[in-house]
């Protein structure tokens, strides 16, 4: 019995020998599964009730060939919205609230026209980023339309104009092409021919090389300027059928949009063309590029020209001292200059 108890009592001790250390001990509370784990909150920006809601761009860089499921994006800009927001790089604009009427402001009246096409473009399926003064940095989007309202120091001026950004890329040129062909028809307001100035083509929102607060460089843009609030006749359109304005915008950037190639990265890439000065012999400003076309004007030899597109051996040139009238000069004519172009300052935000 002795030897049987004794031969227990070993066995147990062996067992006892070969046990695993105690696990470590297991927190006491609740485990929260990692789905259900707290995520830090960041607070959005306070909008003021005359700010537009923004839509955070979280597309690929335009450049970058869309997907086909992929939606269209376009940037509507409010001209003059929040101007008094405006970034330091900016803030010579900061002052500048556009053309008023009995007491409506511009950009009152381009916020109720950019609301109106926003509602257009969303039934059809478009992204639309409705933006204030202030562009965020280097935006990107499949269009970019700023809207504006004229005004005069008379009441005789009148109409509507378009312009792209001074060296315009063809998608530029087509989304001009396109709304131009939609608004005239859609308002029946006249077309104010000629009336493109240096600030339209120069405006800040475009100026990518000047302003970080600026479109993408290969973003498609033209800036909108829907008629003149100090004339009866715009005025009865603008603030009296404010439905046609916004259709006549609406249906030239959907026609724009349903023509562009998404696949054709080319077409978004403006024209790289150097700083020219006129030659020794002058040169002949044309309307057209062709030697046939009406002369604009003379060049005198060594004035500095601005190179907007260079086309079967001509250059479609801006002077200086004619900001409203871009010509044709034939490429013979002119030679390369390493002096940058002496743009005028713009004053238009």
């Amino acid at each position: 019995m002795f030897r049987r108890i004794l031969l227990l009592l070993v066995l147990f001790m062996l067992v006892g020998c070969t046990q695993t250390p105690a696990p470590a001990l297991m927190p006491t509370g609740p485990i929260i599964p990692l789905a259900e784990a707290a995520v830090p909150v960041v607070p959005t920006a306070t909008l003021s009730p005359t700010t537009p809601p923004v839509t955070p761009t979280l597309l690929a860089p335009t450049p970058t060939p869309r997907p086909a499921t992929m939606p269209p994006r376009v940037g509507l800009q409010v001209g003059h919205l929040n101007a008094h927001e405006l970034p330091e790089e900016l803030a010579r604009f900061r002052t500048s609230t556009g053309a008023r009427y009995n007491g409506v402001s511009e950009a009152e009246l381009n916020a109720d026209i950019a609301r109106r096409v926003q509602v257009l473009l969303e039934a059809e399926g478009v992204l639309v980023d409705l933006l204030p003064a202030t562009i965020p940095p280097s935006y990107e989007a499949d269009a970019f339309v700023t809207i504006h309202a004229d005004g005069s120091t008379g009441s005789a001026a009148r109409g509507w104009k378009l312009a792209t950004p001074w060296r315009a890329s063809r998608a530029s040129q087509q989304l001009l092409a396109a709304v131009a062909a939609s608004y005239g028809p859609a308002t029946g307001l006249p077309e104010d021919v000629g009336g493109v100035t240096v600030n339209m083509r120069g405006y800040y929102a475009f100026n990518n090389r000047r302003h970080t607060h600026a479109i993408a460089r290969t973003t498609p843009a033209i800036i909108v300027e829907m008629g003149f609030m100090t004339n009866a006749a715009d005025r009865a359109v603008l603030f009296g059928q404010p439905e046609r304005v916004a259709r006549g915008i609406a249906e030239g950037i959907l026609a724009y949009l349903a023509q562009r190639d998404p696949t054709d990265t080319d077409a978004l890439i403006p024209p790289d063309l150097p700083n020219l000065r006129v030659g020794p012999d002058g040169a002949v400003m044309r309307a057209a590029p062709n030697d046939e076309a009406r002369r604009i004007t003379n060049l005198e030899p060594s004035q500095r020209i601005f190179a907007l597109e260079l086309r079967d051996g001509w250059y479609q040139i801006f002077a200086r001292d004619l900001p409203s009238a871009p010509g044709w000069v034939r490429a013979d004519q002119v030679e390369v200059s390493t002096e940058p172009f002496p743009f005028p300052t713009t004053t238009n935000p």
